[in-house]
């Protein structure tokens, strides 16, 4: 058995619903449709298989030692784009989805679920793979608008491929860094 998950943020349902539509005018106007075929998402940790319920079992429970984090406020603003391939809202880069996402690929590192880890370049993708051939009007077509919608990070999400969507499959909530077990030693 083998399953695909991508570890996420997702947005609040209001600030979700505001993007979808931002999405479904994208799509109608320039007829592209991939973005639609997932939710809006903040990619911490790129879709993986994981093959058996043990590789599973360890997958879940590496995530599950990060959740010792501190909740933070994660802003979204304006447009902005991969050259021909992606066009995205921009993810502010903070101290909270940097540390975030840089324990989440610590700990699953172990794992080599991924050959070669890309620069972290937080973004949620409004449109791609097929917009090549009308990526430059859609660029300019949101040029000069402005976009701003921020909020709390509490949890992280991780999704699961199923019949071809990607749909919630569990949820990690934060938990107060202090209370994190400590690792005992003879020499402390």
């Amino acid at each position: 058995m083998e399953n695909l998950f991508l570890v996420c943020l997702i947005p609040p349902a209001s600030i979700a619903e505001d993007i979808d539509e931002i999405r479904a005018y994208i799509s109608n106007k320039f007829n592209v449709h991939e973005s639609l075929k997932r939710p809006a998402h903040i990619t911490l940790y790129p879709p993986v298989k994981i093959s058996g319920y043990n590789a599973e079992k360890n997958f879940f429970k590496a995530l599950s030692d990060v959740t010792f984090h501190q909740p933070f406020t994660q802003v979204l603003r304006n447009f902005n784009s991969f050259p021909e391939h992606t066009f995205y809202l921009d993810v502010e880069q903070n101290e909270g989805i940097m540390l975030l996402e840089k324990q989440i690929s610590t700990a699953l590192q172990p794992f080599k679920l991924i050959e070669k880890k890309e620069k972290f370049n937080p973004h949620l993708t409004l449109a791609f793979r097929d917009i090549r051939p009308i990526f430059r009007q859609i660029c300019l077509e949101f040029k000069d608008r402005k976009f701003k919608r921020e909020f709390l990070v509490s949890s992280f999400s991780v999704y699961k491929h199923v019949d071809k969507r990607w749909k919630p499959f569990r949820e990690f909530p934060f938990k107060n860094p202090d209370t994190k077990p400590k690792v005992l030693s003879l020499f402390d």
